[in-house]
C-alpha cells in the first residue's frame, strides 16, 4: 500500500511538473497585461490554495452547497474532464453530479500543492439516484477514484483538469466489469 501511495505521489509531481512546464511557456509566448493578474488580485500562499480547492469537495460536492461556488470560483473558470462530452462548465457538471448520485460523498486520500497548482486524489461514493450521464436510476451503491488539479488565480479556482474513473463507475452501474471494463478499485497492470 505504501508503494501504490509513493507511486502516485509522483504521478502527481510528474503532472504538476508537466503542467507548470506548459503553463510557464504558454505565459511566456502570450504574455500580456491582461494576461497577467491585476494590481488587486490577492495572492495566495499553497496553503490557502490548498484550502480554496479542498472547499470543492468538502463543501460544493459533500454537503451540495453550490453557493460555494460563487465564493471559489473565478468568472471565467473553465473544467477540462474526458468523462463530460460537450464541457458546460464547472457549475453544469457538478449539478449533473449531485442530480445522478444525490448522496455523493469525496473522502480527500491525497493534497499535492506546488505554487498555484493543487492536485486532490479522492475517492467518491454515491448511490445512483438520479439520470447520469444517459444512465437511468439504478439505486446501486457506486465507488470510484478521481484526480482533480487545479490552478489557482487571485484567490480562485481559474481552471480543473479532472481525471475520474468514468469506465469503473459505468461498469458498476450497469454490471458489465468484464476484463476490458474492470471494477472500480480494480488494479490494472
Amino acid at each position: 500500500m505504501r508503494r501504490l501511495g509513493v507511486a502516485l505521489a509522483m504521478i502527481g509531481l510528474l503532472i504538476i511538473g508537466s503542467v507548470a512546464t506548459m503553463g510557464r511557456s504558454t505565459m511566456a509566448q502570450a504574455a500580456t497585461p491582461a494576461a497577467s493578474p491585476g494590481a488587486g488580485c490577492p495572492a495566495t500562499s499553497e496553503d490557502e490554495n490548498e484550502a480554496i480547492a479542498r472547499r470543492w469537495h468538502e463543501e460544493a460536492i459533500n454537503t451540495h452547497d453550490l453557493a460555494v461556488l460563487d465564493e471559489i470560483l473565478a468568472s471565467d473558470s473553465t473544467l477540462d474532464s474526458a468523462t463530460v462530452s460537450n464541457n458546460p462548465g464547472p457549475r453544469a457538471v457538478l449539478e449533473t453530479l449531485l442530480t445522478g448520485f444525490p448522496d455523493v460523498h469525496h473522502t480527500i486520500e491525497m493534497v499535492i500543492t506546488e505554487g498555484d497548482l493543487v492536485v486532490i486524489r479522492y475517492r467518491a461514493t454515491g448511490t445512483h439516484a438520479g439520470e447520469f450521464q444517459g444512465y437511468a436510476p439504478t439505486g446501486k451503491s457506486v465507488t470510484w477514484t478521481g484526480t482533480n488539479i487545479y490552478r489557482i488565480e487571485c484567490g480562485r479556482i481559474a481552471e480543473i483538469w479532472s481525471e475520474v474513473d468514468a469506465l469503473g463507475r459505468i461498469a458498476q452501474l450497469t454490471g458489465d466489469a468484464s476484463p476490458a471494463t474492470p471494477a472500480a478499485g480494480t488494479p490494472t497492470p
